[in-house]
Order: C-alpha cells, then sequence, then structure tokens
C-alpha cells in the first residue's frame, strides 16, 4: 500500500544537492545510483500552465514535480515513487524547496492506485511521467538495481502506467510524457487505445544532423484535436559542444 516516506536525512557522504532552472529548484540526489537527467525539466517546460492538481508517476527524487510547481504558484500535486531511497530523497526535497502543503509524497506502487484517497480516480488535472522506457529485453539492464529500476521496465511497463494515468486523469485532463523516441508509436497507439488523444509532439534531438533520442509527448483525455507536431529541440551545437541558447533558455 502505498505509504508517506519519512524525511530522514541522508548522510552528505552518500547524495549531491544540486539545483535546477536557475536555482529555483533543489534537488537531492544519490551519489551513486540512479541521478536525474534532462529529461524532466524538458517535459517540465513543454508542458504549459496552469497545470491544477498533478500527478507525477515515478517522481524520483522529485525532478519533475519540483520543476513544475516552480513553474505555477497555484498548482499542487502528488509524487509515486517505488523505491524507498528515492521517496525519501524526493520527501527531503520537499522541506528543501518549502513546497509545503502544495505537494504529496507517496511511496509504494502506482498500480495500487486505487488503495489511498490521495490517488482518487479521475481527480488529476495532470498526470505527467517520466517513466522507465527501455524494454527489458530490448538492452542490457544496468547493474545498479536502482538505476535499473528507474530505467528499465522491470516494474512499470508502458501499458501499465498509460492504464494509470487513464484511470487517474479528468475528463478532460491532459497527461504528459518524455519517452524514447524510438517507441513512439508505441506510446502513441497506446494513448489512443486509451481514449487520451495525442495533441502536441516535439522530437529532441542531440545535436541538428543527429536522430531523435526522445520525444515530448502531450494528450488529452477525450480530446478530438488534431495532432500538432512542433519544430524539434536541438540540444547542442558546436565543437566543443554547448547547449543551444533555446535549451538554456528552458533549463533557466
Amino acid at each position: 500500500m502505498p505509504r508517506s516516506p519519512r524525511p530522514a536525512d541522508e548522510s552528505d557522504s552518500e547524495t549531491t544537492e544540486d539545483t535546477l532552472l536557475g536555482g529555483r529548484v533543489t534537488l537531492i540526489q544519490p551519489r551513486r545510483g540512479f541521478r536525474s537527467s534532462l529529461d524532466p525539466v524538458l517535459l517540465a517546460r513543454f508542458l504549459a500552465p496552469p497545470y491544477g492538481r498533478f500527478l507525477d508517476i515515478g517522481c524520483g527524487t522529485g525532478a519533475l514535480s519540483f520543476s513544475l510547481l516552480a513553474g505555477d504558484a497555484r498548482a499542487t500535486g502528488a509524487g509515486v515513487e517505488l523505491q524507498p531511497r528515492l521517496a525519501r530523497l524526493a520527501a527531503l526535497g520537499c522541506t528543501r524547496n518549502g513546497v509545503g502543503a502544495r505537494f504529496t509524497m507517496i511511496e509504494g506502487d502506482v498500480r495500487a492506485a486505487g488503495t489511498t484517497a490521495a490517488l482518487a480516480p479521475e481527480s488529476f488535472d495532470l498526470v505527467a511521467t517520466n517513466p522507465p522506457f527501455r524494454a527489458v529485453e530490448r538492452g542490457q539492464s544496468s547493474p545498479d538495481e536502482e538505476r535499473a529500476l528507474a530505467n528499465h521496465e522491470v516494474s512499470l511497463t508502458l501499458a501499465e502506467w498509460l492504464d494509470v494515468a487513464r484511470r487517474l486523469v479528468k475528463p478532460g485532463g491532459r497527461v504528459g510524457v518524455v519517452y524514447a523516441a524510438e517507441r513512439l508509436p508505441e506510446l502513441l497507439a497506446g494513448l489512443s487505445e486509451r481514449g487520451l488523444t495525442p495533441m502536441r509532439l516535439r522530437a529532441v534531438h542531440p545535436f541538428v544532423d543527429r536522430a531523435a533520442v526522445r520525444v515530448l509527448v502531450e494528450a488529452q483525455r477525450g480530446s478530438r484535436r488534431p495532432l500538432a507536431i512542433e519544430a524539434p529541440l536541438i540540444l547542442h551545437e558546436g565543437d566543443p559542444p554547448r547547449f543551444t541558447d533555446e535549451t538554456r533558455a528552458m533549463l533557466k
């Protein structure tokens, strides 16, 4: 059953304290193990406010949730994380970021969403996620269990988190996801099969002459809007590589 983790202090030797969005967000992360990438920040900036009440599926140490809260002062939300250490660090991040009653941190399996009042059906305006996107049979899993669970579909598959999103998002509400570009057809089909209509899509390329590695997708429950394919986001340029102006602006 999902539960609220205790925000107990972690040893300084085991964690790092990092900042996002020009210092507006503080993230407490394991020094070794799963560490956040750019993906949750890119998703937060892709999704336009207002966010209303949001759910972050597999929130890790809180990068996506805290970025959404920083981007909309009226937003409230909940994050669910299966891994106890990451959930503890996210709870610590709640204190560091001063989000107070605006955010509820839940440790547990999001597939058991119906067992807690905090995750009532059709109660969220936005369900957002940076989910595990590597199918177990499609690549070598990390020997680090924390990273493997966060990045590979060991404990949460595409179909499972889509089912959760469909159950918890309000009619007319949004679902936002950052996902592996190579699995875009599966993602779009899975959304559509559940009445979650993809309405915005943006591909993320490491360089202008490289294939996309991620996609940012926004869907709406019950929408009939046609899909808008937006200009690609190019992350890096130059030699040595540096962030493009647009990427720097998104990160600040």
